[in-house]
């Protein structure tokens, strides 16, 4: 008896740990995660290195995208992916560097195949003669479920200075 509840055991905690792995809450906060990941770029990187992001970033959004920052407003606006691609190849060789890393992430709310994620992100993003990003924002993130994964629809981003 004892033989047969070991492997039970083992198996009901793999099972477990992969339906909390794949859930869409926990999906959705690595996507975030990797957005953030992405969209960082170290004062020494290399601009090959920064334009691979461009690829990766092009696997995290949707066809298009709806961006709010009332800190930019030339970022406002409803976006094909290409130009979202665009921008990010322009903003890869043209900061010195960028850093978006999560601070706190409030709540993240699944209603079937969408999902919001609103957090805290403390963000720098260095040009040569201005940073556009510099400090805490409440961020607010919506996602949308499709064929071939959850992909970013919009994004809010609100300062909190």
């Amino acid at each position: 008896m004892k033989r047969i509840l070991i492997p039970l055991a083992v198996v009901a905690v793999i099972a477990g740990f992969l339906v909390w792995w794949f859930s869409p809450v926990q999906v959705v906060k690595r996507r975030t995660h990797r957005l953030m990941d992405v969209m960082t770029m170290s004062e020494g990187s290399s601009p090959a290195t920064r334009q691979l992001g461009v690829y990766s970033l092009s696997g995290l959004i949707a066809g298009e995208l709806v961006l709010d920052t009332p800190t930019i407003s030339d970022a406002n606006g409803i976006f094909e992916r290409s130009q979202i691609e665009s921008g990010f190849s322009w903003l890869a060789g043209a900061a010195k560097s960028s850093t978006l890393k999560i601070e706190n992430i409030e709540s993240i709310e699944v209603n079937g195949n969408e999902a919001t994620v609103k957090a805290t992100v403390d963000a720098a993003v260095i040009l040569s003669d201005y940073r556009p990003a510099d400090g805490l924002y409440a961020v607010e993130l919506d996602w949308r479920k499709e064929e071939d994964g959850w992909r970013l629809i919009r994004a809010l981003w609100v300062d909190l200075k």
